[in-house]
């Protein structure tokens, strides 16, 4: 195993023949084997003999020859060393041949070098970085290809000549060389300019042409105004800007492609102009030709769009001073004379244009009221009335007053005063206006008929005096300016005048019960017309009127109404009763009440007569009443008019004391809501729904 492992790590050693059945001897141990220190090629390592031998004969000594040949070694001869073969040797400097140009080739045929070289190899170097390398037979030329890449660049060659191709060379380089841009050639071009160099228009060039097609050459545009370049124009056109007016305008087209020299062309000169309007309308004026009319300018369609139109007036041939509106208001100065307006139009880089409309005469001017004309003031004797109006301003104003149609003499102011002479005339003013380059205007107000002078109330008449039955009342006439001369009077029974009652005083009559008195005062003054005022009503109470005298039997419908009636007697042996027959019998009695002469009774449409003895007199029953908080006498009072509703109390004596809350006053039982009979020390709250109250033998009772 070990003899295995020193021939693997030398394997280009061989073991020598050793001879047999001469010398025994024994394995060489491991330490005894040669050790690989050179390459195949060299010489290999002398084996040596061990020195033990046999003992009865030496062991000869076997060494090996200094170089072993590859094949066989004669067992007593000493084997031969393998020697690399010597390395070639540069006898003259590769040359790089060809024009260094894009486009073309670099080649070399690798220099010359000495009989043992044979075989070379190629480094192209373009500015240090290695772009192709190959090998090739000695003498045979290796070619590079110049691309556009390499253009400017410098190119250098390397040669390693070597025996072969897998033994190692000698290097030699050739003399660098740089790579020339290629060049466009043929070149042909236009350098006209095509269109008309004014403002909107649109320029362009032509495209050039060159021989070597092949490349893909890339044009590149510039337009110049003078010696500037325009911004954004890089394309083959452009067109004609305002800023281009009397500008040299040019191009330049540029022809480039990678590894090229650049191509710069210059188009010929072009001087940029103004454009002109395509439509330049002749304008025309609307409204009315009169003095103190608005005249306004229609300029028309413009094209192309985008001017901007001024404007000016003429008068005749003159320019009228700032007037340049396109509105213009005629003035007294335009009467008779021909008007005409001037349309200017302007627009960056286009030739400005004036365009003139048709004249036309303007005629007088109509003078229109700002404020319409009317006379302010009453047509009263002893007022003054006033001319109110608007005119404009710069017009003259005459005034003519009329009455009866007939000029009044003086009569030329805007104000006229009524004296008495002027009651009942018709009276009215005429205007007339005129102003400077208009046609004079009159106007007439309608005529009004002049009265009398108003009597002012100052303050309104009133009624005073009582008004209970028999009262005299008062009219108080109020005040009036100026003062009345004198008054006339006439009273009222609710609204109807009240015959022969045409004095400042009146007397209350049974007529006016309840009725409302109004008088109506007329103050007259000379000249003036008569002042009528009504005093404001005065309403009267509802009076009792007696309708029975005495005791007696009545007939209800004929000698007695229906109704509420009060008993007008004194005393407390008052008795009635109301009938449904006449035959003094009981059953002939609807109700009956016998007490104190204070008392009311209700007779209803269904009784047939009414009996009454020791009540006195009967009366209607008043709207008023005493409204008392304290009842002192027997009888029976109505609730809210004769006594107020409340808490009553009674510090009587006795034990005889009688009291009833009332709904109604007909003497039935069903006219009782409650009732009370003993000691005369009591309280009672008679509430506000009770119609009625009595009370017998309960002394005083009060709130």
């Amino acid at each position: 195993m070990a003899l295995l492992a020193g021939l693997l790590m030398a394997p280009a050693a061989q073991a020598l023949p050793m001879e047999t059945g001469t010398v025994t001897e024994p394995a060489p141990a491991p330490s005894d084997l040669p050790t690989e220190t050179q390459p195949a090629a060299e010489t290999t390592p002398t084996e040596t003999v061990p020195a033990e031998v046999t003992p009865t004969e030496a062991a000869p000594t076997q060494t090996a020859p200094a170089e072993v040949p590859p094949a066989e070694v004669t067992p007593a001869e000493t084997v031969p060393t393998e020697v690399a073969p010597a390395a070639p040797e540069n006898t003259s400097l590769p040359v790089i041949e060809g024009d260094p140009v894009v486009g073309g080739t670099l080649t070399s045929t690798g220099g010359q070098w000495s009989d043992n070289a044979g075989w070379i190899q190629y480094s192209w170097i373009v500015d240090g970085v290695a772009v192709q390398t190959q090998g090739h037979a000695v003498g045979e030329a290796d070619v590079l290809s110049i691309v556009p890449s390499m253009a400017g660049k410098s190119v250098q060659l390397t040669v390693a000549a070597s025996s072969d191709a897998q033994s190692p060379g000698t290097e030699a380089a050739a003399a660098a060389v740089t790579v020339r841009p290629a060049a466009f050639t043929g070149v042909v071009w236009s350098n006209a300019v095509a269109g008309k160099p004014a403002v909107g228009q649109l320029l362009s060039l032509s495209t050039p042409l060159w021989d070597n097609s092949a490349s893909q050459g890339a044009l590149a545009y510039q337009w110049f105004r003078g010696a500037l370049a325009i911004g954004s124009a890089t394309t083959s056109r452009y067109t004609v800007t305002a800023a281009d007016v009397g500008q040299k305008l040019w191009a330049k087209v540029t022809v480039s492609a990678p590894g090229f020299t650049t191509v710069e062309l210059s188009s010929a000169q072009v001087t940029g102009v103004s454009a002109t309007f395509v439509t330049a309308p002749v304008p025309t004026v609307s409204g009315t030709a009169r003095v103190g009319q608005v005249q306004t300018a229609n300029a028309g369609t413009w094209a192309p769009g985008g001017a901007v139109l001024s404007y000016q007036w003429y008068r005749g041939t003159a320019a009228i001073a700032g007037a340049v509106g396109r509105r213009y208001t005629t003035s007294a100065a335009d009467y008779g004379k021909a008007l005409k307006v001037r349309v200017r139009a302007t627009k960056a880089g286009f030739v400005t244009v004036d365009r003139f409309s048709a004249a036309r005469t303007i005629a007088a001017g109509t003078i229109v009221a700002t404020k319409p004309l009317t006379v302010v003031g009453t047509h009263r004797y002893g007022n003054t009335v006033k001319v109110s109006q608007g005119w404009p301003a710069g017009t003259t104003i005459r005034y003519q007053w009329y009455r009866n149609g007939v000029a009044v003499k003086g009569g030329t102011g805007y104000a006229l005063y009524f004296n008495p002479s002027y009651i009942g005339s018709r009276v009215n003013v005429k205007v007339t206006v005129s102003k400077p380059g208009y046609a004079t205007r009159s106007v007439s107000t309608g005529a009004v008929t002049v009265g009398r002078a108003l009597i002012n109330l100052k303050t309104a008449p009133r009624i005073t005096g009582g008004t209970s039955l028999g009262s005299v009342l008062t009219a108080n006439v109020g005040t009036y300016s100026p003062a009345p001369s004198a008054y006339a009077y006439q009273w009222y029974r609710n609204g109807a005048a009240i015959s022969g009652a045409r004095y400042r005083t009146y007397r209350l009559t049974a007529a006016d019960n309840g009725r409302s008195i109004t008088v109506r005062i007329s103050a007259s003054l000379i000249y003036s017309d008569t002042r009528v005022t009504t005093s404001p009503a005065l309403k009267l109470p509802v009076w009792a009127v007696t309708v029975l005298r005495g005791d007696g039997t009545y007939r209800v419908g004929t000698q007695i109404k229906p109704g509420l009636y009060k008993a007008t007697g004194t005393g407390s042996g008052c008795y009635w009763e109301r009938l449904k027959g006449f035959g003094n019998t009981l059953n002939d009695i609807n109700a009956n009440y016998y007490g104190s002469a204070r008392t009311y009774v209700q007779i209803l449409p269904g009784d047939v007569g009414f009996r009454s003895s020791g009540c006195g007199a009967w009366t209607t029953v008043p709207s008023t009443g005493a409204r008392a908080t304290s009842i002192t006498k027997d009888g029976i009072y109505r609730v809210g008019i004769d006594i107020l509703p409340g808490d009553y109390y009674g510090y009587g004596t006795g034990d005889s004391c009688y009291m009833a809350l009332l709904t109604g006053f007909g003497g039935t039982l069903n006219d009782i809501y409650d009732n009370y009979f003993g000691s005369a020390w009591i309280d009672v709250t008679i509430p506000s729904w009770a119609k009625g109250f009595e009370v017998h033998g309960c002394g005083t009772l009060a709130q």
